[in-house]
């Protein structure tokens, strides 16, 4: 028996109504997903890293024995074990170039900075890490058994002005780079004139910081706390340059800030 026209009629018609219903779903659907697509898990970007980092960035060293690494067994030092840790996340395309001298002054770092090699060196940086002053300090001050106070401050005086000059040579070679300065410590914390020549280091930190403070992208790192407590447990046996182990030290504070400070362009890791 035939079914009547009129429920085939109805039949064809809800059908023809139910599929252009499902239709028009699944057009709104991949419209949506165009529009708005899902971030899931496997294809969301990655957190932003540092820029230098990824494309090439180069690390330069400037300064004194510190930057060199001289009291550390493995030859290292605190740049040697930054080098290492960012080549690890970069590759070969991260470069690092040590232009520390021992012995060096502020002084002498004044004249070495504005050196043409030094400066086109100076120009391709993404950071440059400086350590400067000890040697200013200790040898203005005299022996720190007998401290020369008045020395000490005519030192300290030169100081500021040196480093002014060289702040502002390297930032007129490069606007760009980030500018590590690590502060100074005392290795003489376990003698009996400690009090006297703590508050000496701390006056030359001072200085430091506010001089640093009148330059764009300048750090200074301190390090005072890291020797104060344990000096012989940090120190080199020539008691006044940090051992491997300060200088890992050194190196873990200095990894930090440039990871973490937020300095440097950022881009999307792909």
């Amino acid at each position: 028996m035939k079914p009547p026209k009129r429920t085939l009629r109805a039949f064809i018609t809800i059908a023809s109504v139910l599929s252009l219903f499902l239709l028009l779903s699944g057009f709104m659907l991949a419209v949506q997903e165009v529009i708005r697509p899902n971030k899931s898990p496997a294809t969301a970007k990655a957190k932003p890293k540092l820029a230098s980092i990824q494309a090439g960035g180069m690390l330069v060293g400037l300064g004194d024995s510190l930057t060199r690494g001289v009291g550390d067994s493995s030859g290292q030092g605190y740049f040697g074990i930054v080098k290492k840790n960012l080549q690890k996340e970069a590759g070969s395309s991260f470069s690092a170039i040590n232009l520390a001298i021992s012995g060096q002054t502020s002084s002498q770092l004044v004249n070495q900075v504005k050196q043409s090699r030094v400066k086109e060196i100076v120009k391709s940086a993404d950071w440059i890490t400086i350590t400067i002053g000890g040697n200013d300090l200790f040898r203005s001050s005299g022996r720190f058994e007998k401290i020369d106070e008045q020395a000490a401050e005519k030192g300290r005086l030169a100081y500021e002005q040196n480093l002014t000059v060289i702040l502002k040579e390297l930032r007129n070679q490069n606007r760009e780079a980030v500018i590590f300065l690590f502060g100074l410590y005392n290795p003489f914390g376990d003698l009996p004139d400690e009090e006297k020549s703590s508050r000496l280091v701390g006056e030359w930190n001072e200085t430091m910081q506010e001089v640093s403070g009148r330059f764009q992208r300048v750090v200074v790192i301190p390090t005072f706390d890291l020797f104060q407590l344990k000096p012989k447990e940090y120190l080199y046996s020539d008691h006044f340059h940090p051992n491997q182990q300060g200088y890992e030290r050194m190196a873990e504070r200095l990894l930090q800030v440039i990871r973490d400070s937020g300095e440097g362009k950022a881009t999307d890791a792909d």
